[in-house]
């Protein structure tokens, strides 16, 4: 893979936010299907939205849930909800799909790198430009958007973490460091109807480790 190739490879993961390509085989309508029906099996109560208990019960977006509760209301609606085009296991749109027409229209002059002028066309994205260019010589390679990358998903764990911690603390009503189902129900309600799920022990209490995904691991 060459370096430019590279180059749309890593702005796509800062600008589509690593969009699962569709297969070419795939029509919108049935798109569009799967994607209903995948958010009728979530949805469970029909409200709309994806609570922190519905999506409990799938460990793999229980574990993103933080990072795409973006207004932090404890729900997905439905511009925070991952998008599910495409198979399972697919490969990500190294062609420009889903996604990637944007990271490619970028580097204009297909010299590998972004320059400030051709990062203007994304607003959102010029906005943080100086972040990113850590030798400060305006251009974005390969190497810095990676880097930039890293640093920003670092200091979103970290805040998620904090945001957590401050929860955790404030249920634990009698400071024992784990929260018992009153406690659950009192501080944290919208774990509630989840709490058998992630009591994996069984000793009817939740303890950080089972409850925050990203210190678990």
């Amino acid at each position: 893979m060459n370096r430019s190739r590279l180059l749309f490879v890593a702005v796509a993961a800062v600008i589509a936010g690593a969009a699962i390509a569709a297969p070419p085989s795939a029509s919108p309508s049935s798109a569009d299907a799967t994607q209903r029906q995948r958010m009728a099996k979530l949805d469970t109560n029909n409200d709309g939205v994806i609570d922190r208990a519905e999506a409990a019960r799938h460990p793999r977006l229980a574990g993103k849930f933080d990072s795409l509760d973006v207004n932090r209301n404890g729900k997905l609606e439905a511009g925070e909800r991952p998008s599910w085009r495409g198979k399972r296991g697919g490969k990500r749109g190294h062609h420009g799909q889903g996604g990637m027409d944007h990271a490619i229209a970028l580097d204009t002059d297909g010299d590998g790198r972004i320059s400030r002028a051709e990062a203007a066309s994304k607003p959102r994205f010029a906005a943080r430009f100086d972040q990113a260019d850590g030798n400060r010589d305006g251009y974005l390679v390969r190497s810095e958007l990676q880097a930039w990358t890293e640093q920003r998903r670092g200091e979103s764990m970290a805040k998620h973490r904090q945001m957590f911690e401050a929860r955790f603390t404030k249920a634990d009503s009698n400071g024992d460091g784990k929260l018992s189902r009153t406690e659950v129900e009192t501080g944290m309600p919208g774990l509630a109807k989840a709490f058998a799920f992630h009591d994996e022990d069984r000793d009817g209490f939740l303890t950080r480790a089972e409850l925050h995904p990203v210190q678990r691991r």
